[in-house]
């Protein structure tokens, strides 16, 4: 089990890795802000995109473009679906790739 200084600085890392990588949109990185509050490193957390739409005052394809991005960096790794949700956890790994 992760100890909570541990998470904080993973979250230290994904956060500075997303933020200075050129190729992240401005809306992936509102996206990415939104649900880093949200996820977690070692668990799934179901996602709607409606609600992040709404949350965020975007328009869903926007919102699913930005999570298609961020999954292609391999920030959002995708884990199944439950019902209308998907679910996402931040990639442990990023740290070991990006740092």
């Amino acid at each position: 089990m992760r100890t909570e200084a541990t998470m904080l600085h993973h979250h230290d890392v994904i956060s500075r890795a997303v933020s200075t990588d050129r190729e992240i949109t401005l809306e992936a990185l509102r996206v990415f802000t939104y649900l880093s509050r949200r996820l977690h490193f070692d668990r799934s957390v179901p996602v709607l995109q409606s609600e992040l739409a709404d949350a965020l005052g975007m328009q869903r394809p926007n919102v699913n473009r930005a999570i298609k991005l961020l999954e292609t960096k391999q920030i959002l790794l995708r884990e199944s679906k439950l019902g209308r949700a998907i679910t996402f956890r931040l990639n442990p790994g990023l740290e070991g790739s990006r740092a």
